[in-house]
């Protein structure tokens, strides 16, 4: 079996279409997510991965890292010499990014919510399943931000993407992932472009098998973090609450502040517990792909 760039896309796009958890059962049975993933690769040891930990924060793993505290959990006998990160991008149902631009300027609609609680138990259930696949061909694998694998850290983000202080961030950023893997770059939002927009869900897991790595796609270090954005300020007007500014870029405070505010309107008109918001990525040029420079 040729475990390629092929095999995760049939693997992956044949489980959205098929698997009742990408059904929006508890409103029309909609597919959260379109079976047109867009996945990359990255070697384990891509020296990027040593880079996150001033770019996002110190406790952000490695794939290494990672895979090591995993395997000494589970009592595995691995070596670390030929992982790969397979990354990817979940683009969201259409109708979803309607709704939600029409809805309302200060809530989120029926639809966005329920792709915020249950859209993320299918992107975790989609991260199991490519496991589940990889195990059947002898191949080991980890799932970073799975029960099984390793937990957010509480401790501060100092660094100048995202300019938040006493905000907990991820040990593991699935974002990050897909940056690594060449499938984009940060906006102005902190929202991430890829050529399915940035209305969309990223996920990565790790595999103990070499991979041929998709770096060469990385935007070139002269413009990392910014490369698709257009700083058109449209997201900043599409923010509620004012968390996004050409000057400061995307206050993360402000926005958790936003979002937390949304659990009571979510838990009584749509009965479900989450937070939600996704205001500033819809209604917008980068919604549905890369935005094009004039």
């Amino acid at each position: 079996m040729n475990i390629d760039k092929k095999w995760f896309l049939e693997k992956a796009n044949d489980f959205l279409r098929n698997n009742e958890a990408n059904r929006m059962t508890g409103v029309d049975g909609s597919l959260f997510w379109e079976p047109d993933i867009l996945l990359g690769f990255v070697s384990g040891d891509d020296p990027i991965f040593e880079k996150y930990k001033e770019v996002v924060g110190p406790k952000h793993l490695t794939p290494a890292e990672a895979y090591s505290k995993y395997c000494i959990k589970n009592g595995i006998s691995a070596t670390t010499d030929n992982l790969s990160v397979v990354a990817y991008i979940l683009p969201m149902n259409s109708l979803t990014k309607k709704e939600n631009l029409e809805y309302s300027k200060e809530w989120p609609s029926e639809k966005w919510a329920h792709t915020r609680f249950y859209g993320d138990r299918c992107n975790k259930a989609l991260q199991d399943h490519l496991l589940e696949e990889l195990e059947k061909e002898g191949i080991n694998g980890l799932a970073p931000m799975s029960p099984k694998g390793v937990k957010k850290s509480d401790y501060p983000s100092n660094n100048y993407l995202f300019k938040v202080y006493n905000y907990e961030y991820s040990s593991w950023s699935h974002r990050h992932m897909c940056f690594a893997a060449g499938l984009g770059s940060f906006g102005l939002s902190d929202g991430f472009i890829s050529e399915k927009g940035k209305a969309m869900r990223c996920g990565s897991i790790i595999v103990d098998y070499k991979l041929p790595s998709d770096a060469a796609n990385r935007p070139p270090d002269t413009e990392p973090y910014n490369k698709y954005c257009l700083e058109c300020g449209e997201c900043i007007k599409r923010c509620p609450v004012g968390a996004i500014s050409f000057k400061e870029g995307h206050d993360k405070v402000k926005c958790r502040e936003m979002v937390t505010s949304t659990i009571p309107y979510i838990n009584q008109n749509y009965h479900i517990p989450i937070y939600s918001c996704g205001l500033c990525q819809v209604g917008v040029p980068c919604s549905n792909g890369i935005p094009i420079k004039k």
